[in-house]
């Protein structure tokens, strides 16, 4: 087995970063219409990871936004009625966000849009690049979790 040089390296990863953002890009297009902001979907696809919730600060980490906009965007969600807040009931003194049941679906429609989206346009690759899409998948999620599960 031969090894890319880093050159090489280079450049899969600039081809691999620039289509799969033009792939999520298309893939949001439900949302988007929806007027939820990428921000907005990422925060709930977030706190879908946390049924029990997270602390505010916790999900601004883990979503790479300062403080004062973590504040604004909880805001925003809150009076939408995607999250709700709880007592952490290991430190009565703290909150909680999680998402509402009305978050939750809101989420749920999102997805299930994007995915019959994308389904229907699976139908027009050849069973060859399906196969080649299936396998990649276990690449790509193991990428992702290297950022969102660290």
């Amino acid at each position: 087995m031969s090894r890319r040089t880093p050159s090489e390296h280079t450049r899969l990863a600039g081809e691999v970063r620039t289509e799969v953002n033009r792939l999520a890009y298309h893939l949001r297009t439900p949302a988007t219409r929806s007027g939820i902001t990428p921000t907005r979907l990422a925060a709930l696809a977030a706190l879908a990871r946390f049924p029990d919730g997270v602390r505010q600060g916790d999900l601004a980490e883990l979503m790479n936004v300062s403080a004062p906009s973590m504040t604004r965007l909880v805001e925003i969600m809150s009076d939408a009625g995607w999250i709700e807040r709880r007592r952490d009931p290991h430190d009565q003194r703290c909150l909680l966000l999680a998402l509402s049941p009305v978050g939750v679906k809101t989420l749920d429609t999102l997805r299930d849009e994007s995915a019959t989206q994308l389904s229907e346009e699976l139908d027009d690759l050849t069973p060859e690049e399906r196969a080649a899409l299936a396998a990649a998948v276990p690449v790509l999620r193991k990428l992702a979790d290297r950022h969102l599960d660290g």
